[in-house]
Order: C-alpha cells, then structure tokens, then sequence
C-alpha cells in the first residue's frame, strides 16, 4: 500500500513539474525591434550604427512570433511609404532613406528571440 501511494504522489509531482515546464515554454518569445543605420563612405566601406532594440511584444510559440514579426514589418513599410519615405521590404527588414544625417539609409528589422536572451548585449556597469 505504501508503494502506490509514494508512487501516486511521485506521479502527481512529475505532472506538476512539466506543466510548469510547458507553461513556460509556451510564452518563450520575444518579438524585438532592431532600428540601426548604415553609411557608406567615399571608399565605399559600409558603417553601421546601432540606434536601438525595443521590445515589441511576447508571444505564445515562436511561430506566433515570426506572424507577429512578419506583419509589423508590412506595417512599418506601409506607413513609411504612405509618408512618402522610399522603403522596401525584405521579409521582415525594413530599409528607407533617411535626411539630415550622414547615414543615409536606414534599417528596422523585427526579430524574435528567445525570452532568456537579451539581444542588445550584456548590461555594462
């Protein structure tokens, strides 16, 4: 009798550790906005400058992630074009010209990334 109970309650604790598990990875993804600019010089080497990483929005799976991603690249191409802004958009980067800076073309690529990773990089002191 003891043997099914410690075996019943092992059981029970195995089903509450990999739902907690699931739960987690369920809302695993973050959608990122990468905004940086790029410059080419008289040489014509290209110089990039990272503007900044913005959280977007988590989701649910990764493949949510990448609709999600997906759709807010059309979005950000249609309201740049619809400014007027000369755009183009390859899957989900984002690439218009900019005025009034040195960096004449610049670059909005929406990226998922897992929810343990922050792509901006190790936080300095």
């Amino acid at each position: 009798m003891m043997r099914r109970g410690g075996t019943a309650l092992l059981l029970i604790a195995f089903s509450l550790l990999t739902s907690g598990a699931t739960a987690h990875a369920e809302s695993a993804w973050v959608l990122w906005k990468h905004s940086y600019e790029v410059w080419i010089d008289t040489n014509k080497n290209s110089h990039r400058r990272d503007v900044a990483w913005r959280k977007v929005n988590a989701a649910t799976a990764k493949s949510d992630c990448d609709d999600r991603r997906v759709r807010e690249a059309q979005a950000e191409y249609y309201t740049l074009t619809g400014q007027g802004v000369g755009a183009t958009l390859a899957g989900s980067e984002v690439g218009f010209e900019q005025s009034n800076t040195r960096y004449k073309r610049g670059y909005r690529n929406f990226e998922c990334w897992p929810d343990t990773v922050d792509p901006r990089g190790p936080k300095g002191k």
